[in-house]
């Protein structure tokens, strides 16, 4: 077999295993580490704070709720704590009963439309397009699946 393919075929079985390690890695959850793994029970989830840091006075988040917050009601435990490094508010809400992964979703947007909205005075949306429709390509279309998703999910 040639030099190149070896190496070719080299290269994909070690991107093959890495991706399969990472996958393992990705549910290895040590307590107090990291970030909330999607393998947690609903109620596990439910009850875990997501934040924000907010580029603000913590004092100003102390006296009003920003409104994507606040349309939750009574339903949210919510703190505002001096961020690390001096570097503002830290904004944490978490569900006070069990919720369906959607609500975490609308929670996931409410805190980032809450911390655009002290910080800039407004949402930014990438939809609509300045310039007009997208193109029905199978570019634009899963364009379009993720750009509609990444509110809840936190990735575009």
């Amino acid at each position: 077999m040639p030099l190149p393919k070896i190496v070719t075929r080299a290269a994909g079985l070690a991107g093959g295993a890495g991706g399969k390690a990472l996958e393992q890695l990705q549910h290895l959850r040590l307590p107090g580490f990291g970030q909330s793994s999607v393998t947690d029970d609903p109620r596990t989830a439910a009850r875990r704070w997501r934040a924000v840091t907010v580029l603000t006075d913590p004092e100003q988040l102390h006296t009003a709720i920003p409104a994507p917050l606040a349309a939750f009601g009574d339903r949210l435990d919510v703190r505002v704590t001096p961020a690390p490094g001096d570097r503002g508010a830290e904004l944490a809400a978490r569900f006070r009963g069990p919720v369906t992964q959607d609500e975490i979703g609308d929670l996931r947007a409410a805190l980032r439309e809450s911390k655009a909205l002290v910080e800039v005075g407004e949402v930014l949306r990438v939809d609509p397009q300045p310039h007009g429709r997208r193109k029905p390509t199978p570019q634009g279309a899963a364009l379009e699946g993720m750009t509609e998703a990444a509110p809840k999910e936190g990735v575009l």
